[in-house]
């Protein structure tokens, strides 16, 4: 027993390490092609450095986001989140369920696409960190709403974790194509339910992207301000404002965390905007590189084991495609979602709707990306306020359901498929009687 908890505890490990984890698809895929050494060992550490760089450029945006959303919080004096279990008990009592979750929806996200690819199925999730958090909310899901324990709770988690990998790149995967210009990838992302609205939505209202209405990509600016046509600049300079009216809201709070960090106040604010900008930068080289050397790697697998089975990645991969929608679309996920809190709170809804900074914006920027490409300038607006509408309404159905297990999460992370997708479980429960 001991010896299986510690290769279940290695294997969880491993795919909780991105970079590992698609390090060794792209070495597995270079093996497969026969490639020659220089090239494999090549191409297997660019594809492993280049998520790390990818991640490095999120970490520091994340930095510079999360004071935001706590000097929004209590700017607007919202109360903060109570819960009985909590996300890191959850993990820790449940982490061999847990990793045998993601080891079996894993091969079965493989094996569904080897015999169904004639039928569409062909994506592998291979969004590393997302393929553990899945398997902790779907996990969560059926042991506290169902009930579920032991094989049973391992086996049905499994199915409905391994299915979900499977059919979530496929009914995002035209729109996805359509976005990346055929790229050869699929979005495999937790956004894929705001994703698939925005697309869905911005394609029937643009008659199938034949009715564009302007392109946020080429907005003009007067003279002056053509630097802002640069996306690292325009964040940067957004980011700041957006700052600086907090911080004019609340003093107090900026004080005191530029304090903690041993800064000047306006020093403080300003590499806030600043660093955001500049991981936004570093996440743009690290995506390139990894598009570079994973892309053809898969070709292998695709050849060999999988024949035409396309990769599922993490939404950062789309943003090139769509710089300033990005940058907007985050912006107004962001607003959008405070708006929702706040008319939630108004209303006395009995829990607390927080507004997750990181999550929302990633929410925001991919699907304002998929709204321009389709409708443009308003399309990438719609983008960021389905954000934050469906990550609203998804925290607030959910809340009475698994709330008091994983309201913490919720709070950084109310992402849409993990707020909405739960919710068939709890159908389910409510059919079986439980």
């Amino acid at each position: 027993m001991e010896a299986l908890r510690a290769v279940l505890e290695f294997i969880q490990k491993f795919m909780q390490e991105p970079s590992l984890f698609l390090g060794l698809i792209a070495l597995l895929g270079f093996l497969l092609l026969r490639e020659r050494v220089e090239r494999t060992i090549s191409g297997t550490l660019k594809t492993a450095i280049g998520l790390l760089i990818l991640l490095a450029g999120v970490n520091l945006m994340v930095q510079a986001l999360l004071p935001l959303g706590e000097l929004a919080g209590k700017t607007l004096g919202l109360p903060p989140v109570q819960i009985q279990i909590g996300t890191q008990k959850i993990i820790s009592e449940l982490g061999i369920q847990i990793g045998l979750v993601m080891l079996f929806a894993f091969l079965i996200n493989v094996l569904l696409t080897r015999f169904l690819g004639g039928l569409g199925f062909k994506y592998i999730y291979l969004t590393g960190h997302l393929i553990f958090w899945n398997a902790v909310i779907f996990v969560s899901a059926f042991r506290y709403i169902l009930g579920l324990e032991g094989a049973a709770l391992v086996i049905v988690a499994s199915l409905f974790t391994g299915l979900y990998q499977t059919i979530q790149p496929w009914y995002t995967h035209r729109f996805d194509l359509f976005v990346n210009e055929g790229s050869g990838f699929v979005l495999g992302h937790s956004s894929s339910l705001t994703v698939l609205a925005t697309a869905w939505l911005s394609r029937l209202l643009s008659g199938g992207g034949k009715r564009q209405v302007g392109d946020m990509e080429a907005l003009r600016f007067p003279r002056a301000l053509e630097w802002l046509r640069e996306p690292m600049l325009l964040m940067a300079a957004t980011f700041l404002v957006v700052y600086l009216i907090m911080a004019a809201l609340n003093v107090s709070f900026v004080v005191e965390a530029a304090g903690k960090a041993g800064k000047h106040p306006i020093i403080w604010v300003l590499l806030q905007a600043l660093n955001f900008a500049a991981g936004f930068a570093i996440l743009i080289m690290g995506v390139r590189m990894i598009i570079a050397e994973l892309i053809p790697s898969f070709k292998g697998i695709a050849e060999r084991i999988v024949p035409g089975a396309i990769p599922a990645l993490d939404c950062p991969l789309f943003f090139p495609y769509g710089q300033v929608s990005m940058a907007y679309g985050g912006l107004i996920g962001m607003l959008t979602m405070v708006l929702v809190s706040l008319l939630f709170a108004a209303g006395r809804y009995p829990f607390f709707i927080f507004a997750p900074t990181m999550s929302v914006w990633f929410h925001g920027a991919t699907a304002g990306v998929y709204g321009n490409k389709y409708w443009g300038i308003p399309g990438a607006i719609l983008g960021g306020v389905v954000a934050g509408v469906l990550m609203g309404v998804g925290q607030a159905l959910m809340w009475p359901v698994l709330g008091f297990a994983i309201g913490d999460f919720f709070s950084w992370a109310s992402d849409t498929d993990y707020v909405l997708w739960p919710l068939l479980i709890a159908l389910i429960g409510r059919i079986l009687g439980r």
